[in-house]
């Protein structure tokens, strides 16, 4: 559950979703549901978007929507459900008091994303002590939004990841060698949240670092305790999650109560505030945000996108089309079998006239070792080697085994096959 902010609301407006007959503090977006809380505190659906493959908003209002003044502002909603809000207030004070005491010779770090559990949490945290560290994890590829408040908070230590040679690492220069990460492949976090700790902190003990982090944002929360060690090799090292029980919606009305600071771009409708346009675990829902409020930082990542679908003939791999891959650059497999406008495009881009041909790029398995065959110098290797019109495929470490040859060779095959104008390379 998130407010509804102006901002937000005058985006929605642009596509013609228009809200002027409710209060501008009353209304709340909950998976693409826009919704109002009524007197008695149950949740009144108004109205359900839905993103197009465009990246814009369709919506169709409820047949039943409730009248403005059936609805209570964020105020009313908190007064409603002070008693709870007001629990969960006491007993994360409580439980910081208590790891403080119980490690009472441990330095305290504070680390924030901006986001408003960290927020939040250091709201809690100057409740029982102003004696703590704040850091915050720099991914090089956050928003400006993001970066102002990180720059404006007092003594801030903002942690940039180094290389082995000691310079900054960047993201937009890691992704273009490492690949883009996604929901199976996620990199990202462990170079720039992770690792960029151990390197900062080496080989400090006696870390107590307090985090945002809460049961309900995700499966893997969900079990978390208040305190655990920290995932490194230090076990004195330990994790503090004093708002872990606090659910979205008592977290915003709190805020919203105490006016605790908000991120500027949770006012633009975002419901999470870190990395970007680069998250893996994004979807079309926060691509339209992205697309609609920071276009220069869109269109730069999925211009790395597009390079990527050409260099790996993604086509081969997702059996998908180059604007259905923007679509899923995150995910898996897009689907089991290519469609005809997959291998159109397919053979459009290779310069492939014979449709048969074409089609031997998709779907193999090595009959060795039954290892997917995809990798486009593969699947044109066996074609050079035993014929065009061949069906039984061998992956690259089968058949440089059978050739008995080394990377080198492998490598020099391939570089000598296409400057021979090989079309199938």
């Amino acid at each position: 559950m998130l407010p509804i902010f102006k901002p937000y609301r005058e985006m929605l407006s642009t596509f013609g979703i228009n809200l002027e007959d409710y209060d501008e503090n009353k209304l709340w977006i909950d998976r693409l549901i826009i919704k109002g809380i009524d007197k008695q505190g149950n949740i009144q659906k108004i109205c359900r978007l839905s993103v197009t493959d465009d990246l814009k908003y369709e919506y169709k209002f409820y047949a039943k929507n409730p009248k403005n003044e059936d609805l209570i502002s964020y105020e009313e909603s908190y007064k409603l459900f002070k008693n709870q809000i007001l629990a969960k207030e006491q007993e994360s004070i409580q439980v910081t008091k208590d790891v403080i005491a119980k490690y009472n010779n441990y330095q305290i770090i504070l680390t924030t994303s901006m986001g408003k559990d960290s927020k939040l949490t250091q709201y809690i945290l100057n409740e029982v002590t102003n004696n703590y560290r704040i850091i915050f994890h720099n991914t090089t590829i956050d928003c400006a939004d993001v970066y102002k408040e990180a720059k404006n908070t007092k003594n801030i230590e903002i942690i940039t990841p180094k290389l082995p040679d000691g310079t900054n690492r960047s993201f937009y220069k890691m992704v273009k060698t490492v690949g883009i990460p996604r929901r199976t492949y996620r990199w990202c976090c462990n170079y720039f949240k992770e690792n960029s700790s151990n390197e900062y902190f080496g080989k400090i003990k006696n870390l107590l670092f307090f985090m945002g982090m809460r049961n309900e944002e995700s499966n893997t929360r969900s079990n978390y305790e208040f305190e655990r060690h920290a995932t490194n090799e230090d076990e004195t090292w330990i994790e503090c999650l004093p708002i872990r029980k606090w659910t979205e919606f008592e977290l915003w009305l709190y805020t919203i109560h105490n006016n605790i600071p908000i991120n500027p771009k949770y006012l633009k409708g975002y419901s999470r505030v870190g990395c970007s346009v680069a998250c893996p675990f994004y979807t079309k829902s926060t691509w339209v945000l992205d697309k609609y409020w920071f276009p220069y930082a869109y269109k730069r990542f999925h211009k790395i996108v597009d390079e990527q679908f050409y260099r790996q003939e993604q086509w081969c791999i997702n059996n998908c089309t180059n604007k259905e891959y923007h679509l899923n650059w995150n995910s898996g497999v897009y689907r089991t079998e290519p469609t005809d406008e997959v291998i159109q495009e397919f053979m459009s881009y290779k310069g492939i006239e014979d449709e048969n041909i074409a089609k031997q790029y998709f779907n193999k398995s090595c009959i060795t070792c039954g290892k997917r065959v995809y990798n486009k110098n593969e699947v044109a290797m066996n074609m050079k080697l035993f014929g065009r019109q061949i069906n039984k495929f061998k992956c690259k470490k089968c058949l440089m085994k059978e050739f008995g040859w080394t990377k080198e060779d492998w490598d020099n095959q391939v570089a000598d096959f296409k400057s021979q104008g090989c079309k199938l390379f």
